[in-house]
């Protein structure tokens, strides 16, 4: 669950183009969990990853690449090449704060979780 939360964070980061950046829209994932389903119109398509975990592996049609971060925790690194920038949010979590250069601007969902909400410049 961890990983997913933190790809929450980070997929609504990966669009920082222009074409790109818009509103992030949740829903039920086919494990029941409450995540992102795509942003500014481009579905997230979900998977397994090399250690068994159920995340994002595309997001229209771009590849999440995962690597290990400073904390040691195996995280998304990039998205369709673009670098995932990770630092603290408000909260004292260590999050995904920028991708590409564009900023990501957090806030809570309809279930009371601080989440990204839109990315950006």
């Amino acid at each position: 669950m961890k990983i997913l939360k933190l790809f929450v964070a980070l997929s609504l980061a990966f669009f920082t183009l222009s074409a790109y950046a818009g509103s992030i829209d949740y829903g039920y994932n086919a494990q029941g969990n409450y995540v992102p389903k795509s942003i500014g119109g481009n579905q997230i398509q979900y998977g397994y990853n090399a250690h068994g975990d159920y995340v994002p592996k595309s997001i229209g049609g771009n590849q999440i690449q995962y690597g290990y971060n400073a904390h040691g925790d195996y995280v998304p690194k990039s998205i369709g090449g673009n670098q995932i920038q990770y630092g603290y949010n408000a909260h004292g979590d260590y999050v995904p704060k920028s991708i590409g250069g564009s900023k990501i601007q957090y806030g809570y969902n309809s279930h009371g979780d601080y989440v990204p909400k839109y990315i950006g410049y």
